[in-house]
């Protein structure tokens, strides 16, 4: 069996302090074969500062810079374009994560199957999420990110589309212990990226019934809640209330 060399795609748009945590992580915390390719998508002089720094000091394999924000869909499209070839995964991951075991890589790839495998997991409909997810490099570039959604529901059309040909799609709701997801990080640039609004309708017919596979279920059957959903819930929350005010 090939020994899994993944390329760890990480967009970065602001928040200095969180990228830097994110980056030392995947450097210090991933004793698996890996690249890190990290996109600047325009970020402030203070960022732009800090990655060519890191770069220089080896904790990044390929720095790409824009002079736009190419949001989540195109940036990591064009990140994947720079990937090393012989890449047999692609893991995409968000700049605002804290590491947090030897571990973190090496249990998805123990349990991944050809597909999807990932942190978490949001409900409503049920799909996994896009913070920590890997990918088999061809399948992502047969199923490439949809740009005209150009934040988060480009990633679940991804995994709808591979659900329907019978690929696996899988994520853990519980993973603390190994990666913490902040969230929300990179300011609120992405309100204005397109395909934002999709109704829901919509999103079951991209998976047409079918229903991606939660690997730490309850014994009831029930699916936890992960920690970054209920972050996210949380500050959704705190700005209808501060709008009502």
């Amino acid at each position: 069996m090939t020994e899994p060399f993944v390329s760890i795609l990480m967009l970065v748009h602001n928040a200095p302090r969180f990228a830097e945590l994110a980056i030392r992580g995947v450097h210090q915390r991933t004793p698996q074969r890996h690249e890190l390719v990290v996109l600047d998508n325009a970020s402030d002089a203070v960022t732009e500062n800090l990655l060519r720094r890191l770069a220089r000091d080896g904790f990044i394999d390929k720095l790409v810079r824009l002079d736009y924000n190419s949001f989540f869909a195109e940036g990591n499209n064009r990140a994947a374009a720079v990937a090393d070839p012989e890449a047999t995964h692609y893991l995409l991951l968000n700049s605002d994560v804290d590491i947090r075991s030897n571990q973190w890589l090496g249990r998805l790839l123990a349990v991944h199957r050809r597909g999807m495998t990932g942190y978490g997991v949001a409900p409503d409909p049920l799909r996994v999420d896009g913070y920590c997810l890997l990918i088999d490099a061809d399948v992502y570039r047969s199923h490439p990110l949809d740009e005209e959604h150009q934040w988060f529901w480009s990633v679940t059309k991804m995994q709808a589309a591979a659900l329907r040909e019978g690929l696996s799609v899988q994520g853990y709701a519980k993973h603390e212990a190994f990666l913490h997801h902040f969230g929300g990080r990179s300011g609120s640039g992405f309100k204005d990226a397109r395909g934002m609004h999709v109704p829901r309708s919509e999103v079951e017919r991209w998976f047409d019934g079918h229903v991606p596979q939660v690997l730490d279920r309850r014994k009831d059957g029930s699916v936890p809640t992960s920690v970054g959903f209920l972050a996210r819930a949380r500050r959704k929350l705190a700005r209808l209330a501060a709008r009502r005010e």
